[in-house]
């Protein structure tokens, strides 16, 4: 299983957000010819389609960490530090069964930071 730690923040202004993420030591490429980097790049995608640009709960943060299983499919979501259990559901409803493409190296590990405004 390849190990990646990446860190994304989203700011939840509409129009507005930054992304950090640390480079694998080496590009590989999935099965499907994805490198690693068209994943993450996919995979950010979809979770910034599924995160709302605003939420009822004002501002905040949570942390999550979460694994991309063979398919494609976030099948475990870790809340990290939250600001708040609201922010934490929000967080949980984003990842829980988001369908991403099959990770190069048939799994993926991953985190992300969601900044709430």
């Amino acid at each position: 299983m390849k190990r990646t730690a990446l860190a994304l923040v989203l700011c939840l202004c509409a129009g507005a957000g930054a992304a950090e993420e640390k480079q694998p030591e080496q590009a590989a490429a999935a099965p499907s010819g994805l490198s690693q980097s068209k994943f993450l790049g996919l995979l950010y995608s979809e979770i910034a389609k599924r995160t709302p640009a605003k939420n009822e709960f004002g501002p905040g943060s949570a942390t999550a960490s979460f694994h991309v299983d063979a398919s494609g499919r976030i099948d475990k979501v870790t809340i990290d530090p939250s600001s708040s259990p609201k922010h934490a559901e929000i967080v949980r409803d984003i990842l829980t069964g988001l369908q991403g493409p099959p990770p190069p190296g048939g799994s993926f590990d991953g985190s992300q930071k969601f900044n709430f405004h």
